[in-house]
């Protein structure tokens, strides 16, 4: 851990679709992409986003919870009261003409585990470097590394949950064989993470890549006139969203330059049920964008299923 800054990973569970879009259309089998990873060509959450929904959520929190700003005689002004208090952890709205840093850097939302549809029922795939990343050493229940060979191969490699080896296994419109280096017995997650995937195969990063980006889910809309409550002609359109299941990971640095005391877990705590209320990114009225958060090392089980309700 640097002297200068403090991570503190946070993971997430899609309870809905999740749509960042990309802005704009494009020719292809989508009209309306969502964000991805130049370099790796992943859908992504952009940190931008998560800071931003963050810090409403939180603005939101302390109008309604914060005895300072409840005293405040109607909804403007505790809003002005909440919004001075959230300055000083997030800096100055891009709007504004200060130009106040925050204390809080949020990271770019990546995908740990995808849910595949299989024979065998869902399976969430991953790779070595990204289990290697979001939680060092795999270990099983007693205490023993999980042995991940050096050199994937274009194979599926068992991690967790019961998983026939005797067959191939299908991902999507792939047929992988199948290496048993688990060997029945389940590798230790994170709490809570635990109860969201039932199992789980490790795969090259290659194929990681090209599994997600066709099983996307796609939907088809086409616009109503507002008028006439019918259908336009012509505007029918297709869009992409992270489907229901998938397991993210992103990361909080905290700036310890700055004097102040940053309660990461408070912050997090507190908009844990905005999130699973109200969500992130766009078509929120079309059941997408809502997610359950948990931060990494939390002893209350309450908390962080529930946000402390």
């Amino acid at each position: 851990m640097s002297k200068y800054a403090e991570i503190k990973k946070i993971y997430a569970r899609a309870l809905d679709p999740i749509h960042i879009g990309a802005g704009g259309y494009r020719l292809g089998r989508v009209d309306n992409t969502i964000v991805r990873d130049p370099a790796t060509d992943m859908p992504k959450i952009p940190g931008t986003s998560i800071a931003g929904v963050i810090r409403e959520f939180y603005t939101i929190y302390l109008m309604e919870s914060d005895d300072k700003c409840k005293s405040k005689n109607d909804d403007k002004e505790k809003r002005e009261c909440a919004e001075e208090e959230v300055e000083k952890i997030f800096g100055s709205k891009p709007e504004s003409q200060q130009t106040k840093k925050g204390t809080l850097r949020f990271y770019d939302g990546q995908i740990i585990f995808f849910p595949v549809s299989s024979v065998q029922g869902t399976v969430w795939i991953t790779t070595k470097e990204l289990l290697e990343y979001w939680f060092e050493k795999v270990k099983d229940k007693n205490g023993e590394n999980l042995k991940i060979p050096e050199k994937i191969k274009d194979k599926a490699y068992t991690v967790k949950g019961e998983i026939n080896i005797s067959k191939p296994l299908n991902l999507g419109w792939l047929l992988l064989e199948i290496e048993n280096i688990s060997n029945g017995k389940d590798i230790v997650l994170p709490e809570k993470i635990e109860d969201w995937v039932s199992r789980i195969v490790a795969v090259s990063d290659k194929l990681f890549s090209h599994i997600i980006n066709d099983n996307l889910e796609v939907r088809t809309s086409v616009r109503i006139n507002p008028e006439t409550g019918t259908a336009e002609e012509g505007a029918l359109f297709t869009y992409e969203a992270i489907p229901r299941g998938t397991i993210l990971g992103f990361e909080v640095g905290i700036d310890k330059c700055k004097n102040n005391k940053i309660e990461v877990r408070r912050i997090i705590d507190a908009v844990m049920p905005y999130f699973k209320l109200l969500g992130i990114g766009g078509m929120g009225t079309k059941g997408f964008g809502r997610l359950e958060l948990k931060i990494e090392n939390s002893n209350d089980e309450k908390q962080t299923s529930e946000g402390g309700n």
